[in-house]
């Protein structure tokens, strides 16, 4: 292959994919090749790890593309620094840039402890936008390099695991140059989900749960009878009806125990005078309540269940909030007012796995209407580290 080739890698808490693309004959940004690896969160990895998965997915994935096996340099010699960062006549480069959207890379010290290490590894120079290594926003704001004037910045909110929300802006190289950079403006949430993650997985279990305790609470406070006694409750499938047969609970006042078990599981004595550790148990509180985000969709969506689109719109409306917060007021007709951005020239990029269901997207947008902001480009990055990828090519050529 005679043309360049770019890698966008994106690094997430279950899997690494690297995408190699090249600008075609006829002048088209295309994919040539992809390679996978497993996990690589940098904070939850760890260094050796992190490197390790990037290394395998860009491996296989460069073998492809050139059509025979390709070995890049180990990683410890890596680390040792045997191999000189922007050194490339040691170690022969293959790649021309390379883009790493990473989970876990959220601190100035993050980067630059990896860029050296990273342009040893792929062989990239230090050099502006030929390597970039960042939080895995950056590469879902891609879309913003292909994007037609007045569009000139980019909000991606990504809501997954944990949520964020980063704003771009896009910069010509120069006044004659067809060619673009992007830019970081400002963010809004990441705080993890003790302190934030609106509109998350997490998020929403934990609002769907709230909303059944509200409701349970409301019974007793108007003297009803529970409907999880009710004969209509045992035909009908409602949110607290899958939440309770998710965790095997009988009323919804066990789910403080669920809730409140620390993360070592407990072991409960059975009947026949053994010892069991019911099923939640086996995994940590964090991820008990993530567990819970399919149920809350399938409720609300499917079922349409009142309860359950409530809790949704309360973890959605601190996202749409976040959002909101980046922008100006909707009738400033300046594109950006110091770091705040107009929506109008800004268009709106959704990633992670919550947003790839479009009932999720539209509520949003339903409720970033009701806090007065509308994006006339919304696009959703299914694939993040194809568009990163593509965006690559379309900059370098």
């Amino acid at each position: 292959m005679s043309g360049r080739l770019h890698t966008c890698i994106d690094c997430g808490g279950s899997k690494t994919s690297a995408v190699i693309s090249t600008v075609s004959r006829e002048g088209e940004s295309v994919v040539v090749a992809r390679g996978l690896a497993g996990p690589s969160n940098y904070k939850d990895n760890g260094i050796h790890t992190f490197l390790n998965a990037i290394r395998t997915a860009t491996q296989s994935a460069l073998s492809k593309a050139l059509g025979s096996s390709i070995e890049l340099p180990a990683i410890d010699r890596i680390i040792n620094k045997e191999i000189k960062a922007n050194l490339r006549s040691q170690e022969k480069s293959h790649l021309f840039s390379a883009w790493i959207g990473a989970s876990g890379v959220d601190a100035a010290q993050d980067i630059s402890t990896l860029e050296p290490l990273l342009s040893r590894l792929l062989g990239v120079p230090l050099e502006s936008q030929r390597l970039v290594v960042a939080n895995d926003s950056f590469i879902l704001c891609s879309p913003l390099l292909s994007c037609a004037e007045p569009i000139e910045n980019a909000i991606v909110a990504i809501a997954g695991t944990g949520s964020v929300v980063v704003s771009f802006q896009r910069n010509k190289k120069s006044l004659e140059s067809s060619s673009s950079s992007i830019m970081q403006l400002a963010r809004a949430g990441g705080w993890g989900y003790l302190l934030g993650d609106d509109g998350s997985g997490f998020f929403a279990g934990r609002e769907a749960i709230r909303e059944v305790l509200r409701e349970f609470n409301l019974e007793e406070l108007e003297d009803r009878p529970s409907v999880s006694s009710s004969v209509e409750y045992e035909k009908k499938e409602t949110l607290r009806s899958l939440l309770l047969d998710h965790f095997k609970l009988d009323s919804p006042d066990e789910l403080f125990f669920v809730v409140y078990a620390p993360d070592i599981a407990p072991t409960i004595s059975g009947s026949d005078g053994g010892n069991k550790t019911p099923e939640w148990a086996r995994v940590d509180r964090k991820q008990r309540f993530v567990s819970l985000a399919p149920l809350v969709f399938h409720a609300a969506f499917t079922l349409k269940d009142s309860t359950a689109l409530r809790a949704l719109r309360t973890s959605l409306g601190g996202l749409a909030a976040q959002i909101s917060s980046l922008c100006v007021g909707q009738d400033d007709s300046r594109s950006r007012v110091g770091k705040r951005v107009t929506a109008s020239t800004t268009v709106l990029c959704l990633g992670g796995s919550l947003f790839g269901v479009e009932d999720y997207r539209k509520l949003l947008l339903e409720e970033l209407q009701l806090l007065g902001y509308s994006f006339p480009h919304v696009v959703f990055v299914s694939d993040a580290a194809q568009e990163g990828a593509l965006g690559l090519a379309k900059l370098f050529g």
